[in-house]
């Protein structure tokens, strides 16, 4: 549409209290206002049509970006490198899929998740240090649990993770750096520090697991 569709206060007011932008969740709505601009477009009414409602889902919602290439000519020594330089520069998951290309060529696909802030930066990685000759993108609707981080202790010392919640039930899941760590500097299996973690978080009341914010009964 060739003309403005909302006023910068309008914008600026929608940035400030929207959390996310998405399509309409379910919910049970409460009410719907209606509003009319006074200008005729001939593509589409000139309506702004408000939902105000409650949800009762247990998780949050985003909207991520996935960025997709094949490779057929790529070492996987670049492609580590080049996972590696995605995750540090802010991408949300960076993995590879063995694909059949054309003339049963044996590829690779590069996935990349994102969010919008990202996008362009993490498609220059993948351009400079790939063979790459073009990238797939489209935007994803993502259901994700609350998480929140924990510390436990284990015979090691205080090992980090996080704790995905879903109604009551948690699921703790260790930080692999910091078990990594542990591992290596006190030269025992990678599993059994995970155990250790484990059960360190499931010996832990409820009050005690969190870190912040109210106790889980």
């Amino acid at each position: 549409i060739q003309s403005e569709l909302t006023t910068p206060t309008g914008a600026a007011i929608v940035a400030t209290v929207a959390d996310d932008f998405g399509p309409l969740p379910p919910m049970r709505i409460e009410q719907i206002g209606y509003g009319a601009g006074s200008r005729d477009l001939a593509d589409q009414p000139n309506l702004l049509r408000l939902f105000v409602g409650q949800t009762d889902a247990e998780f949050g919602h985003d909207q991520v970006w996935v960025l997709e290439t094949n490779l057929d000519d790529v070492s996987g020594e670049v492609l580590g490198h080049t996972s590696q330089l995605l995750r540090e520069a802010g991408a949300l998951d960076v993995y590879t899929t063995a694909i059949q290309m054309k003339k049963n060529r044996p590829g690779v696909k590069l996935s990349v998740l994102c969010r919008a802030a990202e996008r362009f930066a993490l498609e220059g990685i993948i351009f400079r240090e790939t063979p790459a000759l073009g990238i797939r993108r489209w935007t994803a609707e993502r259901s994700k649990l609350a998480r929140r981080a924990v510390t436990v202790p284990t015979i090691w010392g205080d090992l980090e993770g996080k704790v995905a919640v879903w109604g009551e039930q948690e699921r703790f899941s260790p930080e692999y750096e910091d078990c990594s760590r542990v591992a290596a500097e006190h030269k025992v299996p990678l599993a059994d520090v995970y155990q250790a973690a484990q059960r360190a978080y499931t010996e832990q009341g409820p009050c005690n697991r969190a870190n912040d914010g109210p106790c889980l009964t």
